[in-house]
């Protein structure tokens, strides 16, 4: 894959799945970053919840510069004005007109971290109704930039039956086969390899509360991270990677400037330098 330029990327996220993917089957994301850079010792934010967390990731900055969590928490709209926009905002400003989707389990994602825009596909569904939405919107939309995904069902089975149990194991790898799923139409439409696909979670759980996360435990605050695409360096040092720091690579791999003033760093040796 090395000389083919990045021309999108795709970020899938399973809420709740922490770092235990080490702990069960997880054929499909195991293969699609074989060819890629990955680990299962990535550090979430504190608090490790979803409004912090997701937000996090997509905005490159600490919680308490991204609030996505009181925009959620208060139910009002991510502000288009912010000093801290998110990758689509970014992206838009950078490359107006970008075809851009997100697609949730998780609706609050779509108003309180993401920023109100009819340019950005939103779609928010359970998981099982979820995943064949975005399978037909891969075909429809080859011409897309930013893709991001939220899954949900991991982080229900945590909170129900425990983060660690054998439901919450069977959950992980059911949305590993949703993951597989959503790889074979990115495949079929012809994106596999010039896309940037980014696979991760938010946080873990059974820290503090076998039932719940949040804390600064490292069960709720260790997390999977992996990604795969041109150029790609397998052997990259990703010690220290933060959830924040999927911003940095998303921005790097559509060669759009790095975030001003951003938490979100680069990691070590993960694309080729540029001289």
């Amino acid at each position: 894959m090395t000389g083919t330029t990045i021309k999108r990327v795709f970020i899938l996220g399973i809420d709740g799945a922490g770092a235990f993917n080490r702990e069960t089957e997880t054929p499909h994301i195991d293969a699609l970053l074989q060819a890629g850079a990955r680990t299962d010792s990535a550090q979430t934010v504190f608090p490790s919840n979803s409004g912090e967390c997701w937000g996090a990731l997509l905005h490159g900055v600490t919680p308490d510069r991204h609030r996505s969590h009181t925009y959620i928490k208060e139910e009002q709209h991510y502000p288009k004005d912010s000093a801290t926009p998110s990758l689509f905002s970014l992206i838009k400003k950078a490359s107006p007109g970008s075809k851009m989707a997100s697609f949730v389990s998780w609706k609050p994602i779509l108003t309180g971290i993401i920023e109100d825009d009819s340019d950005i596909h939103k779609y928010a569904a359970p998981d099982d109704e979820l995943v064949p939405a975005i399978v037909t919107y891969i075909h429809e939309n080859p011409d897309l930039k930013l893709l991001f995904v939220q899954l949900d069902d991991v982080d229900y089975a945590g909170h129900r039956h425990g983060y660690g149990s054998a439901e919450y194991l069977t959950s992980i790898s059911k949305a590993d086969q949703q993951i597989g799923a959503i790889t074979v139409a990115i495949r079929e439409a012809g994106l596999l390899d010039d896309s940037l696909i980014i696979v991760t979670t938010d946080h873990g759980g059974g820290g503090v509360d076998d039932f719940n996360h949040g804390s600064d435990h490292e069960k709720d605050m260790t997390i999977f991270w992996g990604c795969r695409g041109p150029g790609v360096h397998a052997d990259a040092d990703l010690s220290g990677l933060s959830i924040m720091d999927t911003a940095a690579v998303t921005l790097r791999a559509l060669g759009l400037p790095p975030l001003a003033n951003a938490d979100a760093k680069l990691p070590n040796g993960l694309f080729p330098t540029v001289e």
